[in-house]
């Protein structure tokens, strides 16, 4: 029996809790967007739980945002 469904993959869910992280890490869009070198819409559209990033930025936010592991992961 194949179990690599197991566990389903819930992109809303990854969606709401980057959403939280970017919130709770940066005080504007602005300084989010120069963080990542990203365009200011591109963080306006995390800040509101628009669109999830590509792996490079998920990456770059596990080893510069002190807060990742408690609101991606709820440690």
């Amino acid at each position: 029996m194949r179990r690599a469904h197991v566990h389903g993959i819930d992109r809303d869910a990854f969606m709401r809790r980057w959403s939280l992280l970017m919130i709770g890490s940066f005080s504007s869009r602005e300084e989010c967007a120069v963080h990542f070198g990203v365009t200011f819409q591109t963080a306006c559209n995390w800040f509101d739980g628009m669109c999830r990033p590509y792996g490079d930025i998920v990456d770059h936010a596990m080893a510069t945002l002190p807060r990742y592991e408690q609101v991606m992961r709820g440690r």
